[in-house]
């Protein structure tokens, strides 16, 4: 079985992030802020979605990290 990796890009409060789903062999999400981020650290990995949107406070985060995992993006 191979892992299948989706990257959408999104705009939360005028900063890019970009969104790695990871499913198949390997499942997780990883969240990387493109914007001011000169040296293209890796991004933060979770287990799923809902580790994800609890690591975040700011709530149009977890808007937009909840329309991800609806397929609404």
């Amino acid at each position: 079985m191979n892992t299948n990796y989706n990257t959408i890009s999104i705009t939360v409060k005028g900063n890019i992030f970009s969104v790695t789903i990871a499913s198949g062999l390997n499942n997780y999400i990883s969240v990387r802020k493109e914007t001011n981020n000169p040296y293209k650290t890796l991004g933060k990995e979770f287990a799923n979605f809902d580790a994800a949107q609890q690591h975040y406070k700011c709530a149009d985060m977890k808007v937009e990290l909840l329309k991800l995992e609806m397929g609404l993006n």
